[in-house]
């Protein structure tokens, strides 16, 4: 026992990587841990060897490597306390080095207590871990996600034959993607992006509009293959800006409970928006947490985003994307390029998949050229909204195409997708009333809002069910009835408004107003 009294600063080291993957285990997969785990340990060896070399007692080595790892991994909360002081990293790190030269001196005065310490620490540090281990642990037979690494999503063969049998289903949702409508009314031709999707199977429904002009609402509605109307009712009559009747719809969705059932997993690639930033019904999270300066790698970036490592990372290797004076910016640049580089990985995942993808583009900020290289607000001021919303919607395009083109050549069978906007862009050209005061909008400005992209692909049907004019709210009845026998009646392909930023919930057709302005 008595060599094993010194292994505290390594046990103590390994803690921060599984605690960090406990806290966010629905967003990563247990591959992700190893090289934490590696640098955390490497590093630790390297400080416990030199200690040793130095002071030449087992003792006083393993507390002074213990103080320097927990300060190191302590860093992003140590950080919190200076935050108002300039030049946080210098000051920390000087105190840091003045603790260490302290701490060295109280060791070697109180040397006969040194040893009881070590076995008090050995034994603490045991017991963090365990309760780590078994947090993960539990976490990973709950949920099920050992059954999907071994590529199976449950224990009924008839259930997993059928869902065997049925394709894997990609839900693209591209915010405030405008229609083939709207786009001319801007000057663009958007016709090279259309026919890439004709040429990959996909029926482009030309004359689509969302059904309501706001993303909750939208989603809300979609995902659960219904109009929320009867919310006015729920709502006291609509008149509150209150979005929580929502947000819960969109997170525990009928589509998801459908197709859990027939036994497909759920992919989530999460946006920057709350509702759809991560989802706890997901076998898998794709979602952005930290950092992207030097490493694709989420969790590791994230991780050492709170350590000392940090700062002295930014200096070495500035983030050639962070353009934007503004970090809301460079997060909302980093995270649509992440979310397209995560559908990369998803083909490879076992199947039968669901997976679900919000992406917050041509969706200002306007953060992306043309050729998604990163833009500065110096020069997006330069530029009007529209040139800004086209040049976002060309890079877009850009990492669309290559994602389809990624998945339809690494799934093993031809999957289904859908490719939609949950609503138009806000009208630049007729722009909406103060405070969203929808009640008031013009036929110019619902033109302009309302036409939307939607594109599928549904392989393996004779005759196609889509149709020029479908909305959203029939995107689902129809995937459904195609490929599981459902027998979902379509529903009336509606447009509605609310009358304003206070009143959510009171709704206001414009289904005709829309057809005859067109």
């Amino acid at each position: 026992m008595k060599k094993y009294i010194y292994l505290h600063p390594f046990l103590f080291a390994v803690y921060p990587a599984l605690f960090l993957y406990a806290q966010n285990q629905n967003l990563f997969r247990e591959n992700v841990l190893a090289l934490p785990l590696l640098l955390s340990l490497t590093l630790t060896g390297i400080i416990y060897s030199l200690s040793l070399l130095i002071l030449k007692e087992k003792n006083i080595s393993a507390l002074i490597c213990l103080a320097f790892i927990f300060i190191f991994f302590s860093y992003s909360r140590i950080k919190e306390f200076f935050k108002e002081i300039q030049h946080p990293d210098q000051v920390i790190i000087a105190g840091i080095f003045l603790f260490l030269i302290i701490l060295i001196y109280f060791l070697l005065r109180y040397k006969n207590l040194l040893k009881t310490i070590n076995k008090a620490l050995s034994f603490f540090s045991l017991i963090l871990l365990s309760l780590a281990i078994i947090s993960i642990a539990s976490f990973e037979v709950k949920s099920g996600r050992i059954l999907l690494s071994l590529g199976s999503t449950g224990n009924n063969p008839e259930t997993s034959q059928s869902a065997r049998r049925t394709p894997d289903i990609y839900y693209f949702v591209l915010d405030r993607y405008a229609g083939e409508k709207t786009l001319k009314q801007y000057g663009f031709d958007n016709s090279s992006f259309y026919e890439f999707l004709a040429r990959s199977g996909f029926y482009i429904a030309t004359d689509s509009t969302s059904n309501y002009p706001k993303t909750f609402l939208s989603l809300g509605s979609t995902l659960n293959m219904e109009y929320l109307n009867y919310l006015t009712e729920k709502t006291n009559g609509g008149g509150t800006s209150d979005e929580s009747f929502v947000t819960p719809l969109v997170a525990n969705n009928k589509i998801i409970k459908f197709l859990k059932k027939k036994g497909y997993s759920y992919i989530h690639v999460g946006s920057g928006w709350d509702p759809t930033r991560s989802n706890k019904n997901a076998e898998v999270n794709f979602v952005m947490t930290g950092g992207r300066y030097l490493f694709k790698d989420e969790f590791l970036s994230g991780f050492l985003q709170t350590t000392l490592a940090a700062p002295i990372l930014k200096k070495i290797y500035p983030d050639p994307t962070a353009v934007s004076q503004n970090p809301k910016n460079n997060d909302h640049r980093s995270r649509v390029l992440y979310e397209f580089e995560a559908l990369n990985q998803i083909p490879e995942i076992p199947g039968p998949k669901f997976v679900f993808a919000h992406i917050l583009a041509p969706h200002d900020p306007y953060v992306l050229g043309e050729y998604c290289e990163g833009l500065s607000e110096k020069v997006v001021a330069k530029r009007g909204w529209i040139e800004n919303y086209l040049n976002q919607l060309r890079c877009t395009n850009q990492k669309t195409m290559a994602a389809i083109e990624k998945i339809l050549a690494h799934s093993r069978s031809k999957p289904v997708i859908i490719i939609q906007a949950d609503e138009g862009p806000m009208p630049m050209k007729y722009p909406v009333p103060f405070d969203l005061a929808w009640k008031k909008a013009s036929d110019d400005t619902l033109r302009e809002k309302f036409p939307i992209l939607n594109a599928y692909l549904l392989p393996g049907l004779k005759d196609n069910p889509v149709y020029p004019s479908i909305t959203p709210v029939n995107s689902f009845r129809i995937v459904f009835n195609a490929y599981f026998d459902t027998s979902y009646l379509l529903l009336p392909d509606k447009n509605y408004v609310f009358e304003d930023k206070d009143s959510y919930y009171k709704f206001i057709d414009v289904t005709e107003r829309l057809k005859t302005s067109q």
